[in-house]
């Protein structure tokens, strides 16, 4: 069995757990990175293309990460007949504001408040989100009395936030239908160009991702976060069946209060940070990738693969 993923995102622990669990790696690379992607041993095949729409036509199992709607589209992955590790369906959900409200109010999971501009105070922050995954780039922070000039120019659907005075975190869980339970994997905050600002702009500043930064959290906080995960796991089930399957992460403003702000239907790129709660259920730290891989082997083994792919 050959696992196969495009070369972006979180591909490299996607390879390096495939490779731990004992399978075979195929990886989808763009002509200007293969000299990186082409270094490395965990990769047996490569394929080396501009057009990454090729992988939808692979004859093992394909991980998707947060590059692949932006490569592929939504339409065309609900529509292959490739064998993906998770629910297909699912990848939507995190695309528009319509779907992510839907499955958040469904979990009951507490929002970041959304306000209309006309309700902007002038002397109040809001945050601006654009829709979709995009790494953080084209978000950004303003004032009330700067809205107005600020949004006129957007092209692309966004929404106005009340900012919240608080830190950011991002939770990383992994559904197996094959064990039948939910675990934490880990928690990270996001890097950004604007952390100049200590999230009080000075100037602009683009609130694109660089990297990721692993958190250890107070474990009074950890029973609320993993009751707020089977809830989303159990409205997602009912929303798009079969449901979860595999990783995802909510996404929470947190200033005393959760707020989710957002969530990845998929494995999520702060699980490349280095995470310890996965001891918890494995007896040593591992890789979201690995986990993936993990799954598959359990479903292969127990004649079950059809429960972890779409």
């Amino acid at each position: 069995m050959i696992i196969s993923t495009i070369a972006s995102h979180s591909s490299l622990q996607i390879l390096m757990g495939a490779k731990r669990e004992g399978f075979r790696t195929r990886l989808y690379v763009k002509p200007n990175r293969k000299a990186f992607y082409s270094s490395i041993p965990l990769v047996d095949e490569i394929v080396v293309t501009e057009n990454m729409r090729e992988v939808l036509g692979d004859d093992g199992i394909v991980v998707p990460h947060g590059s692949f709607v932006a490569y592929l589209g939504i339409e065309a992955i609900e529509k292959a007949n490739t064998k993906f590790f998770g629910n297909k369906r699912f990848l939507k959900w995190e695309t528009s504001f319509e779907l992510q409200d839907m499955a958040l109010k469904k979990a009951g999971i507490p929002m970041v408040e959304v306000i209309e501009p006309e309700e902007a105070k002038p002397d109040e922050l809001y945050f601006v989100r654009l829709e979709g995954p995009r790494g953080g780039s084209g978000h950004f922070l303003a004032y009330g009395y700067e809205l107005e000039e600020k949004i006129k120019g957007l092209s692309e659907p966004y929404r106005i936030e009340r900012f919240t005075d608080g830190v950011y975190l991002y939770v990383h869980f992994f559904y197996s239908p094959i064990l039948n339970r939910l675990e934490l994997f880990g928690v990270d905050e996001r890097l950004v160009i604007a952390d100049a600002n200590k999230r009080r702009p000075f100037k602009t500043l683009p609130y694109t991702i660089a990297g990721n930064k692993a958190i250890a959290l107070r474990e009074s906080l950890i029973p609320m976060l993993y009751d707020y995960g089977l809830a989303f796991v159990k409205a997602m089930e009912e929303l798009e069946p079969p449901g979860i399957i595999g990783p995802f992460a909510l996404h929470f403003a947190y200033d005393g209060e959760f707020r989710c702000i957002g969530f990845a239907s998929r494995i999520d790129g702060g699980s490349n940070a280095k995470h310890w709660y996965s001891a918890l259920y494995w007896e040593r730290p591992m890789l979201m990738g690995e986990r993936i891989a993990r799954e598959i082997k359990l479903a292969l083994e127990e004649d079950h693969l059809e429960e972890v792919v779409t």
